[in-house]
């Protein structure tokens, strides 16, 4: 990309940042005080004197506009706000390719030709799963070198069918199962979401179903919010849930010797 083109880019980027400043009837001040991005950044990004920000100020900014950011292949900044986005999730009709056409950049999921909108990581959330993928990667470097454990963005078409793609926050996929370079082809053998508020009515009722159906041996839902865990483990048509307390050790049963200490945090 030219010189003139990277700054027809950027420019295009600040006008809509600032078209949606001014719909929401926000000050550079409470821009500032709301994502914790210093009053002097937000200056700068807002006057254009900031060209480049960092990605991580982009994410924070997102957060207070309602506008998704992410990077191209040139490594700029695009953003859309998310009432755009949010608006398609009322058809039911997009394929695989409406998603990595342009939805995977958004953070949604697929699901039986519908998308829908993914919940934002909270501290708890991140603290919660690096522990989770810590306890489990040390138990398969050990003992089960057959089996690999993936964190997002990671992309499981689970039924194949060109209709749903489902970023779960962990999976693991056992022998025999080849992702490729975006993810996996058909289900994971264990799943876990975390979630904390809007996300629970999806992975405890439609998300629950869609894993059942595809194949997966054992599915958790931590949900932060209510502080417990519950656990399916599916065999064929029978289902075996369990319900645990956050801070509870848990084992994972497709495995039967590997215990998942919550309390450590």
């Amino acid at each position: 990309m030219n010189t003139k083109k990277k700054k027809a880019v950027n420019m295009m980027n600040l006008e809509k940042m600032k078209q949606r400043k001014r719909e929401l009837r926000l000050t550079n001040q409470e821009v500032s005080e709301r994502s914790g991005v210093p009053l002097g950044t937000v200056n700068k990004i807002f006057s254009g004197e900031t060209k480049a920000p960092k990605y991580s100020t982009m994410l924070a900014l997102e957060r207070v506009l309602g506008m998704y950011f992410y990077r191209d292949h040139t490594d700029f900044h695009i953003s859309c706000s998310q009432e755009t986005a949010k608006g398609y999730e009322n058809r039911e009709d997009y394929t695989i390719e409406d998603y990595y056409g342009f939805f995977r950049r958004v953070k949604t999921e697929l699901i039986d030709g519908k998308f829908y909108s993914m919940e934002a990581w909270e501290t708890r959330h991140q603290e919660i799963l690096g522990e989770l993928h810590y306890q489990v990667k040390d138990y398969l470097r050990k003992k089960k070198g057959g089996y690999r454990v993936y964190l997002p963005p990671f992309d499981v078409r689970l039924d194949r069918d060109g209709k749903t793609v489902v970023r779960p926050d962990l999976c693991m996929v056992g022998e025999g199962k080849y992702p490729d370079r975006t993810g996996l082809n058909g289900p994971p053998d264990f799943v876990a979401e975390i979630i904390s508020g809007s996300g629970k009515d999806k992975d405890h009722g439609l998300k629950l179903k869609k894993y059942w159906n595809a194949g997966v041996r054992e599915y958790w839902v931590i949900d932060l919010a209510k502080e417990r865990i519950i656990t399916y483990v599916f065999d064929g048509e029978e289902m075996d849930m369990k319900i645990y307390g956050l801070r509870d050790r848990i084992s994972l049963k497709i495995f039967g010797d590997l215990e998942i200490d919550f309390g450590v945090l």
